[in-house]
């Protein structure tokens, strides 16, 4: 049997608490553990392209190649395709598990590329800035033979922009169940922290679609609960929310920063709640780890997190401060009227989103795509 190597792109797998990287390395620890059966049964053979700092993060059962400054140039621009042939890997396919990919240069006859959202379409930006990067996106997808779609939302979301012909499969995210301590190993790992017992929560890569600004302003009508505030951002933003906080005189909002997945764990066992009022996703990861411990979240209903949501979340129906508050303590009142059963609806719900059962998904198309069996 021939062998074909299939890479896969693992460059975001380093980035702790961001979609992308959570998302990487997820599938990653996963497709690893396949890798094995891929070349013992269909002859394929795993290449993860990673950053240095990666290398061997996935076992050894997978091949490493490691894309640098230098090869990131080779791959994104056409100039240099003369050299790639020497300087780059021979691959059969390559997986580029965003659409972010800013590589223009094709190094294998079959490209499967996953589509996280077009936010762009949904977020405040000018109307040539989304045709901008809406150019630039389908572009990239142009260069796809195979497309996949993180959730049913984002690819209705793409059809109404880009008349894709490529065959294309949902594969939706899973979670990773982070509730496996008892409350007691929690408490500790928020020793040192200055969290208080009880506290409504978000985390996020701050920006302006997460509405990190619009949550501080909700906490000024919210004086009897506390906010506590994961997540990092540019220097800009981060100066913007604190002096927010300054200027809205909060005295009950603690601002912990970039978080360990041990710490992040730790902060939702102890929270009465997820603040997510995000204005575009393409999944939300964060809902669905929430209910891992059986914990509500407060969301907009906008692009994908109705879809994760489901009828056993709280939804904003407007995107007032006030009347944010008010959502939040009906919310509040509601989940606490029954909390056991509602806490066992939230973590069945979270039990359908399985990052085993995407794996198992991205290999089976993996399979179809390399002995042609593309539908």
């Amino acid at each position: 049997m021939k062998c074909k190597t299939l890479a896969v792109s693992m460059t975001n797998s380093h980035l702790l608490n961001t979609g992308l990287g959570e998302f990487e390395k997820s599938i990653g620890i996963r497709l690893a553990d396949k890798a094995p059966m891929l070349l013992d049964k269909y002859g394929i053979k795993l290449l993860f392209l990673v950053d240095k700092e990666m290398v061997g993060a996935f076992g050894d059962n997978v091949d490493y190649y490691v894309i640098n400054k230098v090869r990131r140039e080779l791959l994104k621009n056409s100039l240099f395709t003369p050299l790639r042939r020497w300087l780059l890997p021979s691959v059969d396919m390559v997986h580029w598990t965003n659409q972010f990919y800013k590589f223009r240069v094709r190094i294998a006859p079959k490209l499967l590329v996953t589509v996280h959202d077009f936010n762009f379409m949904h977020n405040e930006i000018t109307g040539l800035h989304k045709r901008k990067k809406l150019m630039v996106t389908t572009r990239r997808l142009d260069q796809a033979t195979h497309l996949s779609f993180i959730s049913n939302f984002t690819e209705q979301d793409v059809k109404c922009y880009y008349d894709f012909k490529q065959p294309a499969r949902v594969i939706c995210n899973g979670v990773t169940n982070l509730n496996t301590k008892t409350q007691e190993q929690y408490d500790k790992e928020l020793e040192g922290m200055g969290v208080p017992k009880t506290f409504l929560f978000h985390i996020s890569r701050w920006s302006r679609k997460k509405n990190v600004i619009l949550i501080l302003e909700m906490m000024k009508h919210l004086p009897g609960e506390h906010l506590v505030l994961a997540g990092t951002a540019g220097e800009k933003f981060e100066k913007l929310v604190y002096d927010t906080i300054e200027s809205l005189q909060l005295k009950n909002v603690t601002v912990v920063g970039k978080v360990t997945g041990e710490q992040k764990a730790a902060l939702l066992s102890r929270c009465k709640g997820l603040l997510f009022p995000s204005m575009s996703e393409g999944f939300g990861l964060p809902v669905v780890e929430a209910m891992c411990f059986g914990k509500p979240s407060f969301l907009t209903r906008l692009t994908s997190l109705p879809e994760v949501g489901g009828d056993i979340s709280y939804y904003f129906d407007s995107l007032d401060a006030k009347d944010m508050a008010e959502t939040v303590c009906k919310g509040l009142a509601d989940y606490a009227s029954a909390p056991e059963e509602k806490a066992e609806k939230l973590k069945q719900r979270a039990a359908m989103f399985s990052w085993d059962r995407a794996v198992d998904e991205y290999v089976q198309f993996y399979i179809d795509i390399l002995c042609g069996k593309e539908k």
